[in-house]
């Protein structure tokens, strides 16, 4: 018998967040530790912000242009280590490069349309929608300075209902 997942509504995801980040220790080990994550501004409307106005065809057929999130950086874990500028500046790339969640901010006008080949079963994820990949799919860019990746619909795993929900 398959197990039903419980629904989280995205009201849970409000406030503070936990995730996981990667320290260096002097000598180079990497330790984990969990950190809170606070918003002071929304992430949505950040991400819309930053990048601006972007031309209607910037991707075409059945392309997706996904801003990538960075989430606001700590300087303190939850355990009280204060973190050094260069521990952030490392966390920033690492999310540059290996980020997995993102915002869709423009489609081309055949994204998740159905034809004799391919269904997709009412999934319609549309622009302004969080969703998570896999970080090496894709092909990595920046548009007005902020860094994106240009998907394709088989290349999204799904939506999530904040960008905090998935590491």
């Amino acid at each position: 018998m398959a197990k039903t997942a419980s629904i989280i509504k995205p009201a849970a995801f409000s406030g503070k967040h936990r995730r996981k980040i990667n320290l260096r220790t002097p000598v180079g080990k990497i330790n984990k530790h969990w950190v809170t994550v606070e918003h002071t501004e929304d992430p949505k409307a950040l991400i819309q912000k930053q990048i601006g106005t972007i031309p209607d065809d910037i991707v075409q057929f059945s392309r997706i242009l996904v801003a990538i999130y960075k989430p606001p950086m700590v300087t303190k874990t939850a355990g009280g280590i204060i973190m050094t500028d260069a521990m952030t500046d490392d966390d920033i790339e690492e999310y540059h490069w290996q980020g997995k969640v993102g915002l869709i901010v423009a489609m081309g006008a055949q994204a998740y349309v159905d034809d004799e080949n391919v269904k997709f079963h009412g999934t319609k994820n549309k622009v302004g929608d969080w969703v998570w990949f896999q970080p090496s799919n894709g092909m990595a860019c920046e548009v007005n300075e902020v860094f994106c990746r240009v998907l394709s619909e088989r290349d999204i795993i799904g939506t999530i209902p904040h960008p905090d929900a998935i590491w």
